[in-house]
């Protein structure tokens, strides 16, 4: 759901705000999720990680986060934005979504 969200805001034009921004605030809620299903896996195998694998753990979802937040001020941005900057806007976000999507996807692959 997340991933195509990122791909359909691209597309859509000032005059579909609300589309978007129902979109993205579809995206952010799935990140969320992600992030706690992250944090609970982390919690549950905690005391099975040594102390350098929970060291990088924790960076990972402290990066994580700091990037869901970007993602949430351009979201904030598209809720807020005017017609003549609604592409620069849009084109922010969907760049900070990419970023943290691709995040996603190391951390992933590290737990």
């Amino acid at each position: 759901k997340a991933d195509d969200a990122g791909r359909a805001i691209k597309d859509y034009t000032v005059a579909q705000r609300d589309d978007a921004i129902r979109s993205a605030k579809g995206a952010l809620d799935d990140l969320d999720r992600r992030i706690r299903r992250m944090e609970r896996k982390l919690d549950s195998d905690w005391d099975k990680m040594d102390q350098a694998a929970r060291n990088k753990a924790r960076a990972a979802l402290d990066a994580l986060r700091r990037e869901r937040n970007d993602v949430a001020e351009w979201y904030g941005g598209l809720k807020h934005s005017s017609a003549e900057s609604w592409e620069q806007v849009k084109a922010g976000f969907v760049k900070s979504y990419e970023v943290l999507r691709d995040s996603f996807a190391k951390a992933r692959k590290q737990f």
